[in-house]
């Protein structure tokens, strides 16, 4: 019941129209295609093939039957295959899932123990790590931070505008 709520008449008919006549279609062509392959395959000597044209009728209604049929029966196509595909994905998924929480967790560790250079600023004169709220280098003693003559927050060094206000600090 609810299917024919959910497909229109009009379309239920014409998919019954492309079921009908795609099959049809498909095996007129077929019939053009196998004469005309016996006419010309059975030649004896030079004869010219009488049957040949018919190739070329029945490529056309080859075309127009697989597409009538495509199009009748091609939501029970799509549902036999999804219920062929849908475990095989599901299998694969959980697979996935199994086999990689282990490398997750890695790349989590990483991320996890690399935050803390994340957390920390490089001096532009010796390339030394220092803590981010550092002023001044722990090797070299160069200035890190840079203070903002408006708001008065310290920037990185190689600030050109202040990270709170926009002001220009060079």
């Amino acid at each position: 019941m609810g299917q024919e709520k959910f497909i229109p008449e009009q379309h239920l008919k014409k998919r019954s129209l492309f079921r009908f006549l795609g099959p049809i279609f498909l095996l007129i062509g077929l019939g053009c295609m196998i004469i005309a392959f016996i006419d010309f395959f059975t030649l004896q000597g030079f004869e010219e093939p009488k049957y040949f044209w018919l190739f070329f009728v029945g490529m056309p209604f080859l075309f127009v039957g697989f597409s009538m049929s495509g199009l009748g029966y091609g939501s029970s196509v799509a549902k036999y295959q999804s219920r062929e595909y849908a475990p095989v994905v599901k299998d694969t998924f959980n697979y996935l899932a199994k086999e990689t929480t282990s490398g997750v967790v890695e790349v989590s560790k990483a991320i996890q123990q690399g935050s803390s250079f994340t957390q920390s600023t490089i001096c532009h004169s010796c390339h030394q790590q220092n803590d981010i709220h550092a002023k001044f280098c722990v090797e070299c003693g160069e200035k890190l931070a840079k203070v903002c003559s408006r708001c008065k927050k310290v920037n990185i060094n190689e600030a050109r505008f202040c990270n709170e206000c926009g002001n220009s600090i060079e």
